[in-house]
């Protein structure tokens, strides 16, 4: 896709976020992905890793209607979304006892500040997912499900292997949302170990 169109693409979703009063256009590719795979359903304890500014907390929200319960976490505010309980947390220090429900799904759409040194960002990358990873080993039910972003790379080859020790099966995803530029890809673990 030349430039042009993959900006306007990435302009159209942010247009689209406004118009339906979503916090960021990220919404869209969550919403792309469910469509796809139907993986947020009622009464679901979901958590949202790196949460703000809350675009994917709105989107389980309003799928899940008021049943189960979402936990979003971010190191960063976030203000309040109806049926969302919000905690302010650094990702490494988290104590999941402060989830208190077995977890169904964890999602995140977190990605390290980019540098634009292809290794330094699968590296900041990688750390991201460990974290992640250790948080999923600890709260995610038998046959809970795990949705990622991580990068083209040593990054994705990382996760796609981490994904296959812990699930039985795993499904690599770019929705349209995503810009076709951008080096971004989502791996979604089915069926936890």
């Amino acid at each position: 896709m030349p430039k042009e169109e993959s900006y306007f693409s990435g302009e159209k979703y942010n247009l689209l976020a406004k118009k339906f009063g979503y916090r960021s256009r990220a919404a869209f590719k969550l919403i792309q992905i469910d469509d796809k795979e139907n993986i947020l359903k009622k009464n679901l304890n979901i958590v949202d890793l790196g949460c703000a500014p809350g675009g994917w907390s709105q989107v389980a929200s309003k799928k899940l209607n008021g049943t189960g319960s979402i936990v979003a976490i971010d190191i960063l505010d976030m203000p309040n979304i109806k049926g969302v309980k919000f905690i302010k947390s650094d990702l490494r220090d988290f104590e999941e006892t402060k989830l208190n429900k077995p977890v169904d799904i964890v999602i995140s759409d977190i990605a390290p500040n980019i540098s634009g040194v292809r290794l330094v960002d699968d590296a900041n990358m990688i750390d991201l997912l460990e974290i992640e990873l250790s948080i999923v080993d600890k709260t995610l039910v038998k046959g809970g499900n795990y949705l990622a972003k991580c990068f083209q790379g040593e990054s994705l080859e990382y996760l796609k292997k981490e994904i296959n020790k812990r699930f039985n099966l795993f499904k690599r995803i770019k929705p349209s949302a995503s810009r076709s530029s951008s080096n971004e890809i989502y791996l979604l673990g089915l069926d936890k170990i």
